[in-house]
């Protein structure tokens, strides 16, 4: 079957016009943030200006799974012993790798646990996922890790195409014991060796912080089945990517959910949209 092209001025040529997380252009002063001290366990290196990969410098008090576990309570979201144990496994090679290989900009345990860790699986309250679900562009591992450390029932492909951080989601997955997932290490586009017709069938789609939403909804058109989803994790001001994506895919996606919401116990908005691919698109 011919596979439908989307329609309107944008259709077949997308560029990535960055994430949308609620990020917005400030002046000189409020990008300004205060010094931190650089204490003797930063590990070393910066993550631009003056913020160094010093985790300690960052947190409360130490890091502990105990702190991790009051920290999850604090956030009202609830985690087994298992999953707990997973999730400071992976906080604790994120400190130790994050210097040599600049994942991430959040430091801290009480910063990753809630706009890394929550922020990914917290999607799983409106979101049924169904497997196997691909996280294209996951980075060092989000929003699929944490996803896949709450539902180790359904399969998680992490696609990534950075050396380095492919090498980092391997330790992940063997350090994690993470059999429901495995590494797509190519980038995804409209070609890869995806789907039924590669024997690497693919459910559900997720996506945070990768890129606009019509670009994403193109390059997963060949090989997302009819009735499956793309769920973007975005910030609240995407209003214009969604009438973008709904104008450009008529009759090939129909929007099929957009929820807004804080991050428990904080005041972080967030929006979660969900594309549905139709029968004929």
């Amino acid at each position: 079957m011919t596979k439908r092209k989307p329609a309107g001025k944008h259709g077949g040529n997308y560029a990535a016009r960055g994430a949308s997380r609620g990020r917005s252009g400030h002046d000189a002063a409020s990008r300004a943030k205060p010094s931190r001290p650089v204490t003797p366990n930063r590990a070393g290196g910066f993550a631009g200006g003056d913020r160094p990969y010093d985790y300690a410098a960052y947190e409360s008090e130490p890091a502990t799974p105990e702190y991790m576990a009051r920290l999850f309570a604090k956030h009202v979201f609830s985690v087994d012993t298992r999953q707990l144990e997973r999730f400071w496994l992976y906080y604790d090679l994120l400190r130790r790798h994050n210097a040599a290989l600049d994942l991430t900009r959040i430091m801290g345990i009480e910063a990753t646990v809630l706009k890394h860790f929550i922020d990914s699986a917290i999607i799983l309250r409106w979101f049924a996922p169904v497997g196997p679900v691909l996280d294209i562009g996951s980075g060092p591992g989000f929003p699929g890790v944490p996803l896949a450390i709450m539902r180790p029932d359904i399969r998680f492909i992490l696609g990534e195409s950075r050396g380095k951080r492919v090498g980092f989601l391997e330790e992940v997955v063997a350090t994690l014991r993470l059999d429901n997932c495995e590494i797509f290490a190519k980038s995804v586009r409209e070609d890869s060796p995806l789907g039924e017709d590669h024997g690497r069938p693919v459910g559900d789609i997720v996506t945070r912080a990768l890129e606009t939403m019509p670009p994403t909804l193109e390059r997963v058109l060949p090989f997302i089945a009819p009735g499956r989803k793309v769920a973007f994790l975005k910030g609240p001001g995407c209003g214009e990517e969604i009438a973008a994506a709904r104008a450009a895919f008529a009759g090939v996606y129909a929007l099929a959910g957009d929820v807004e919401y804080t991050l428990p116990d904080a005041e972080q908005g967030r929006r979660l949209v969900i594309f549905e691919k139709c029968a004929h698109g």
